[in-house]
C-alpha cells in the first residue's frame, strides 16, 4: 500500500513537473505587443448650475458716504426677494432655485455684522446665464458664477469612450503586426490607465462680481463660451501575435 502511494506521488509530481515545462515553453513561444489606445468626446452640459452670493450692505455706501457714516443697513431678505423677482421676471421657475447656505460672515468695525446669502440657479443653457448676468439689478449681489456642469448621460458615454480606446488600441496593434507581416490573435492583458479614467474637468468658475459700492447699473461682464464637458479614457493592451 505505501508502494502504491509512493508511485502515485511520484507520478502526480512528474505530471506536474510536464504541465509546468509546457506552460513555459509556451511563454517562451508566444509572441506579443503591447499597444495603448485612447479615447475622447466633448458633450454638452444639460444641467448649469449658476451660483450667485447675496450679502446685506449699507444703503450709504451708494451715496458716496464714509464707512464711519454708514447706518441704515439693507437686510438680506430685501435683497433675497428682489433678486428673486429678478429672477422671475426672466423665466426662472422656484423650483429652479435654491438655497446653498446662509452665515453672518463679517461685519466692521462698530457695525452689525452683514449676513450673506449664497443661490443656486438650475439653468438648461449659458444663453441664460449671460441673460441673468446682464440683467440682474439688485444691490447686494457680490457674485455670480457657473460652479457646475452636468450631463445625465455622462455614464455611459464614458462606457463608449472605453470601449472606443480598446477599438483604437486593437488598430494600432493590427497595423504595427501588419508592418512585420504578423498578425495579431488574442487579447493577453487589458490595463485601464488610471490618469485618464474618469477624467471630466470642472469648470474654472467665470464670475461677475459687483459690490455694493458699485453704481447699480454698471452692468454684468458678458460670458465667454465655456469648454463642453470631456471624458477620456486610455487603455494598455497586450495582444498575442503570429
Amino acid at each position: 500500500m505505501k508502494l502504491a502511494i509512493s508511485l502515485l506521488m511520484i507520478g502526480s509530481f512528474y505530471t506536474s513537473g510536464i504541465a509546468q515545462e509546457k506552460a513555459q515553453e509556451k511563454q517562451q513561444v508566444m509572441r506579443t505587443i503591447e499597444v495603448t489606445g485612447e479615447s475622447k468626446r466633448s458633450v454638452d452640459p444639460d444641467e448649469i448650475t449658476y451660483t450667485i452670493s447675496i450679502e446685506e450692505y449699507w444703503k450709504e455706501e451708494f451715496e458716496g458716504k464714509k464707512y464711519e457714516d454708514y447706518r441704515t443697513k439693507i437686510d438680506i431678505e430685501g435683497i433675497e426677494r428682489s433678486l428673486i423677482s429678478e429672477l422671475k421676471a426672466l423665466g426662472i421657475e422656484m423650483n429652479q432655485i435654491t438655497l446653498k447656505q446662509a452665515g453672518n460672515n463679517w461685519r466692521q468695525r462698530g457695525k452689525d455684522f452683514l449676513v450673506s446669502k449664497t443661490i443656486d440657479v438650475k439653468l438648461t443653457s449659458f444663453a441664460t446665464a449671460n441673460e441673468i448676468s446682464n440683467a440682474i439689478q439688485t444691490r447686494g449681489v457680490r457674485n455670480m458664477s457657473v460652479t457646475d456642469l452636468k450631463n445625465k448621460d455622462l455614464e455611459s458615454i464614458k462606457l463608449q469612450v472605453k470601449a472606443e480606446a480598446l477599438k483604437a488600441a486593437k488598430a494600432k496593434a493590427v497595423l504595427l503586426a501588419a508592418a512585420l507581416d504578423k498578425k495579431v490573435k488574442d487579447v493577453i492583458t487589458i490595463v485601464e490607465i488610471d490618469q485618464y479614467a474618469n477624467a471630466i474637468p470642472r469648470p474654472q468658475p467665470m464670475a461677475y462680481a459687483r459690490s455694493a459700492s458699485m453704481e447699480s447699473d454698471a452692468g454684468g461682464a458678458a460670458y465667454e463660451n465655456f469648454k463642453k464637458l470631456e471624458t477620456k479614457a486610455a487603455v494598455r493592451v497586450v495582444f498575442e501575435i503570429e
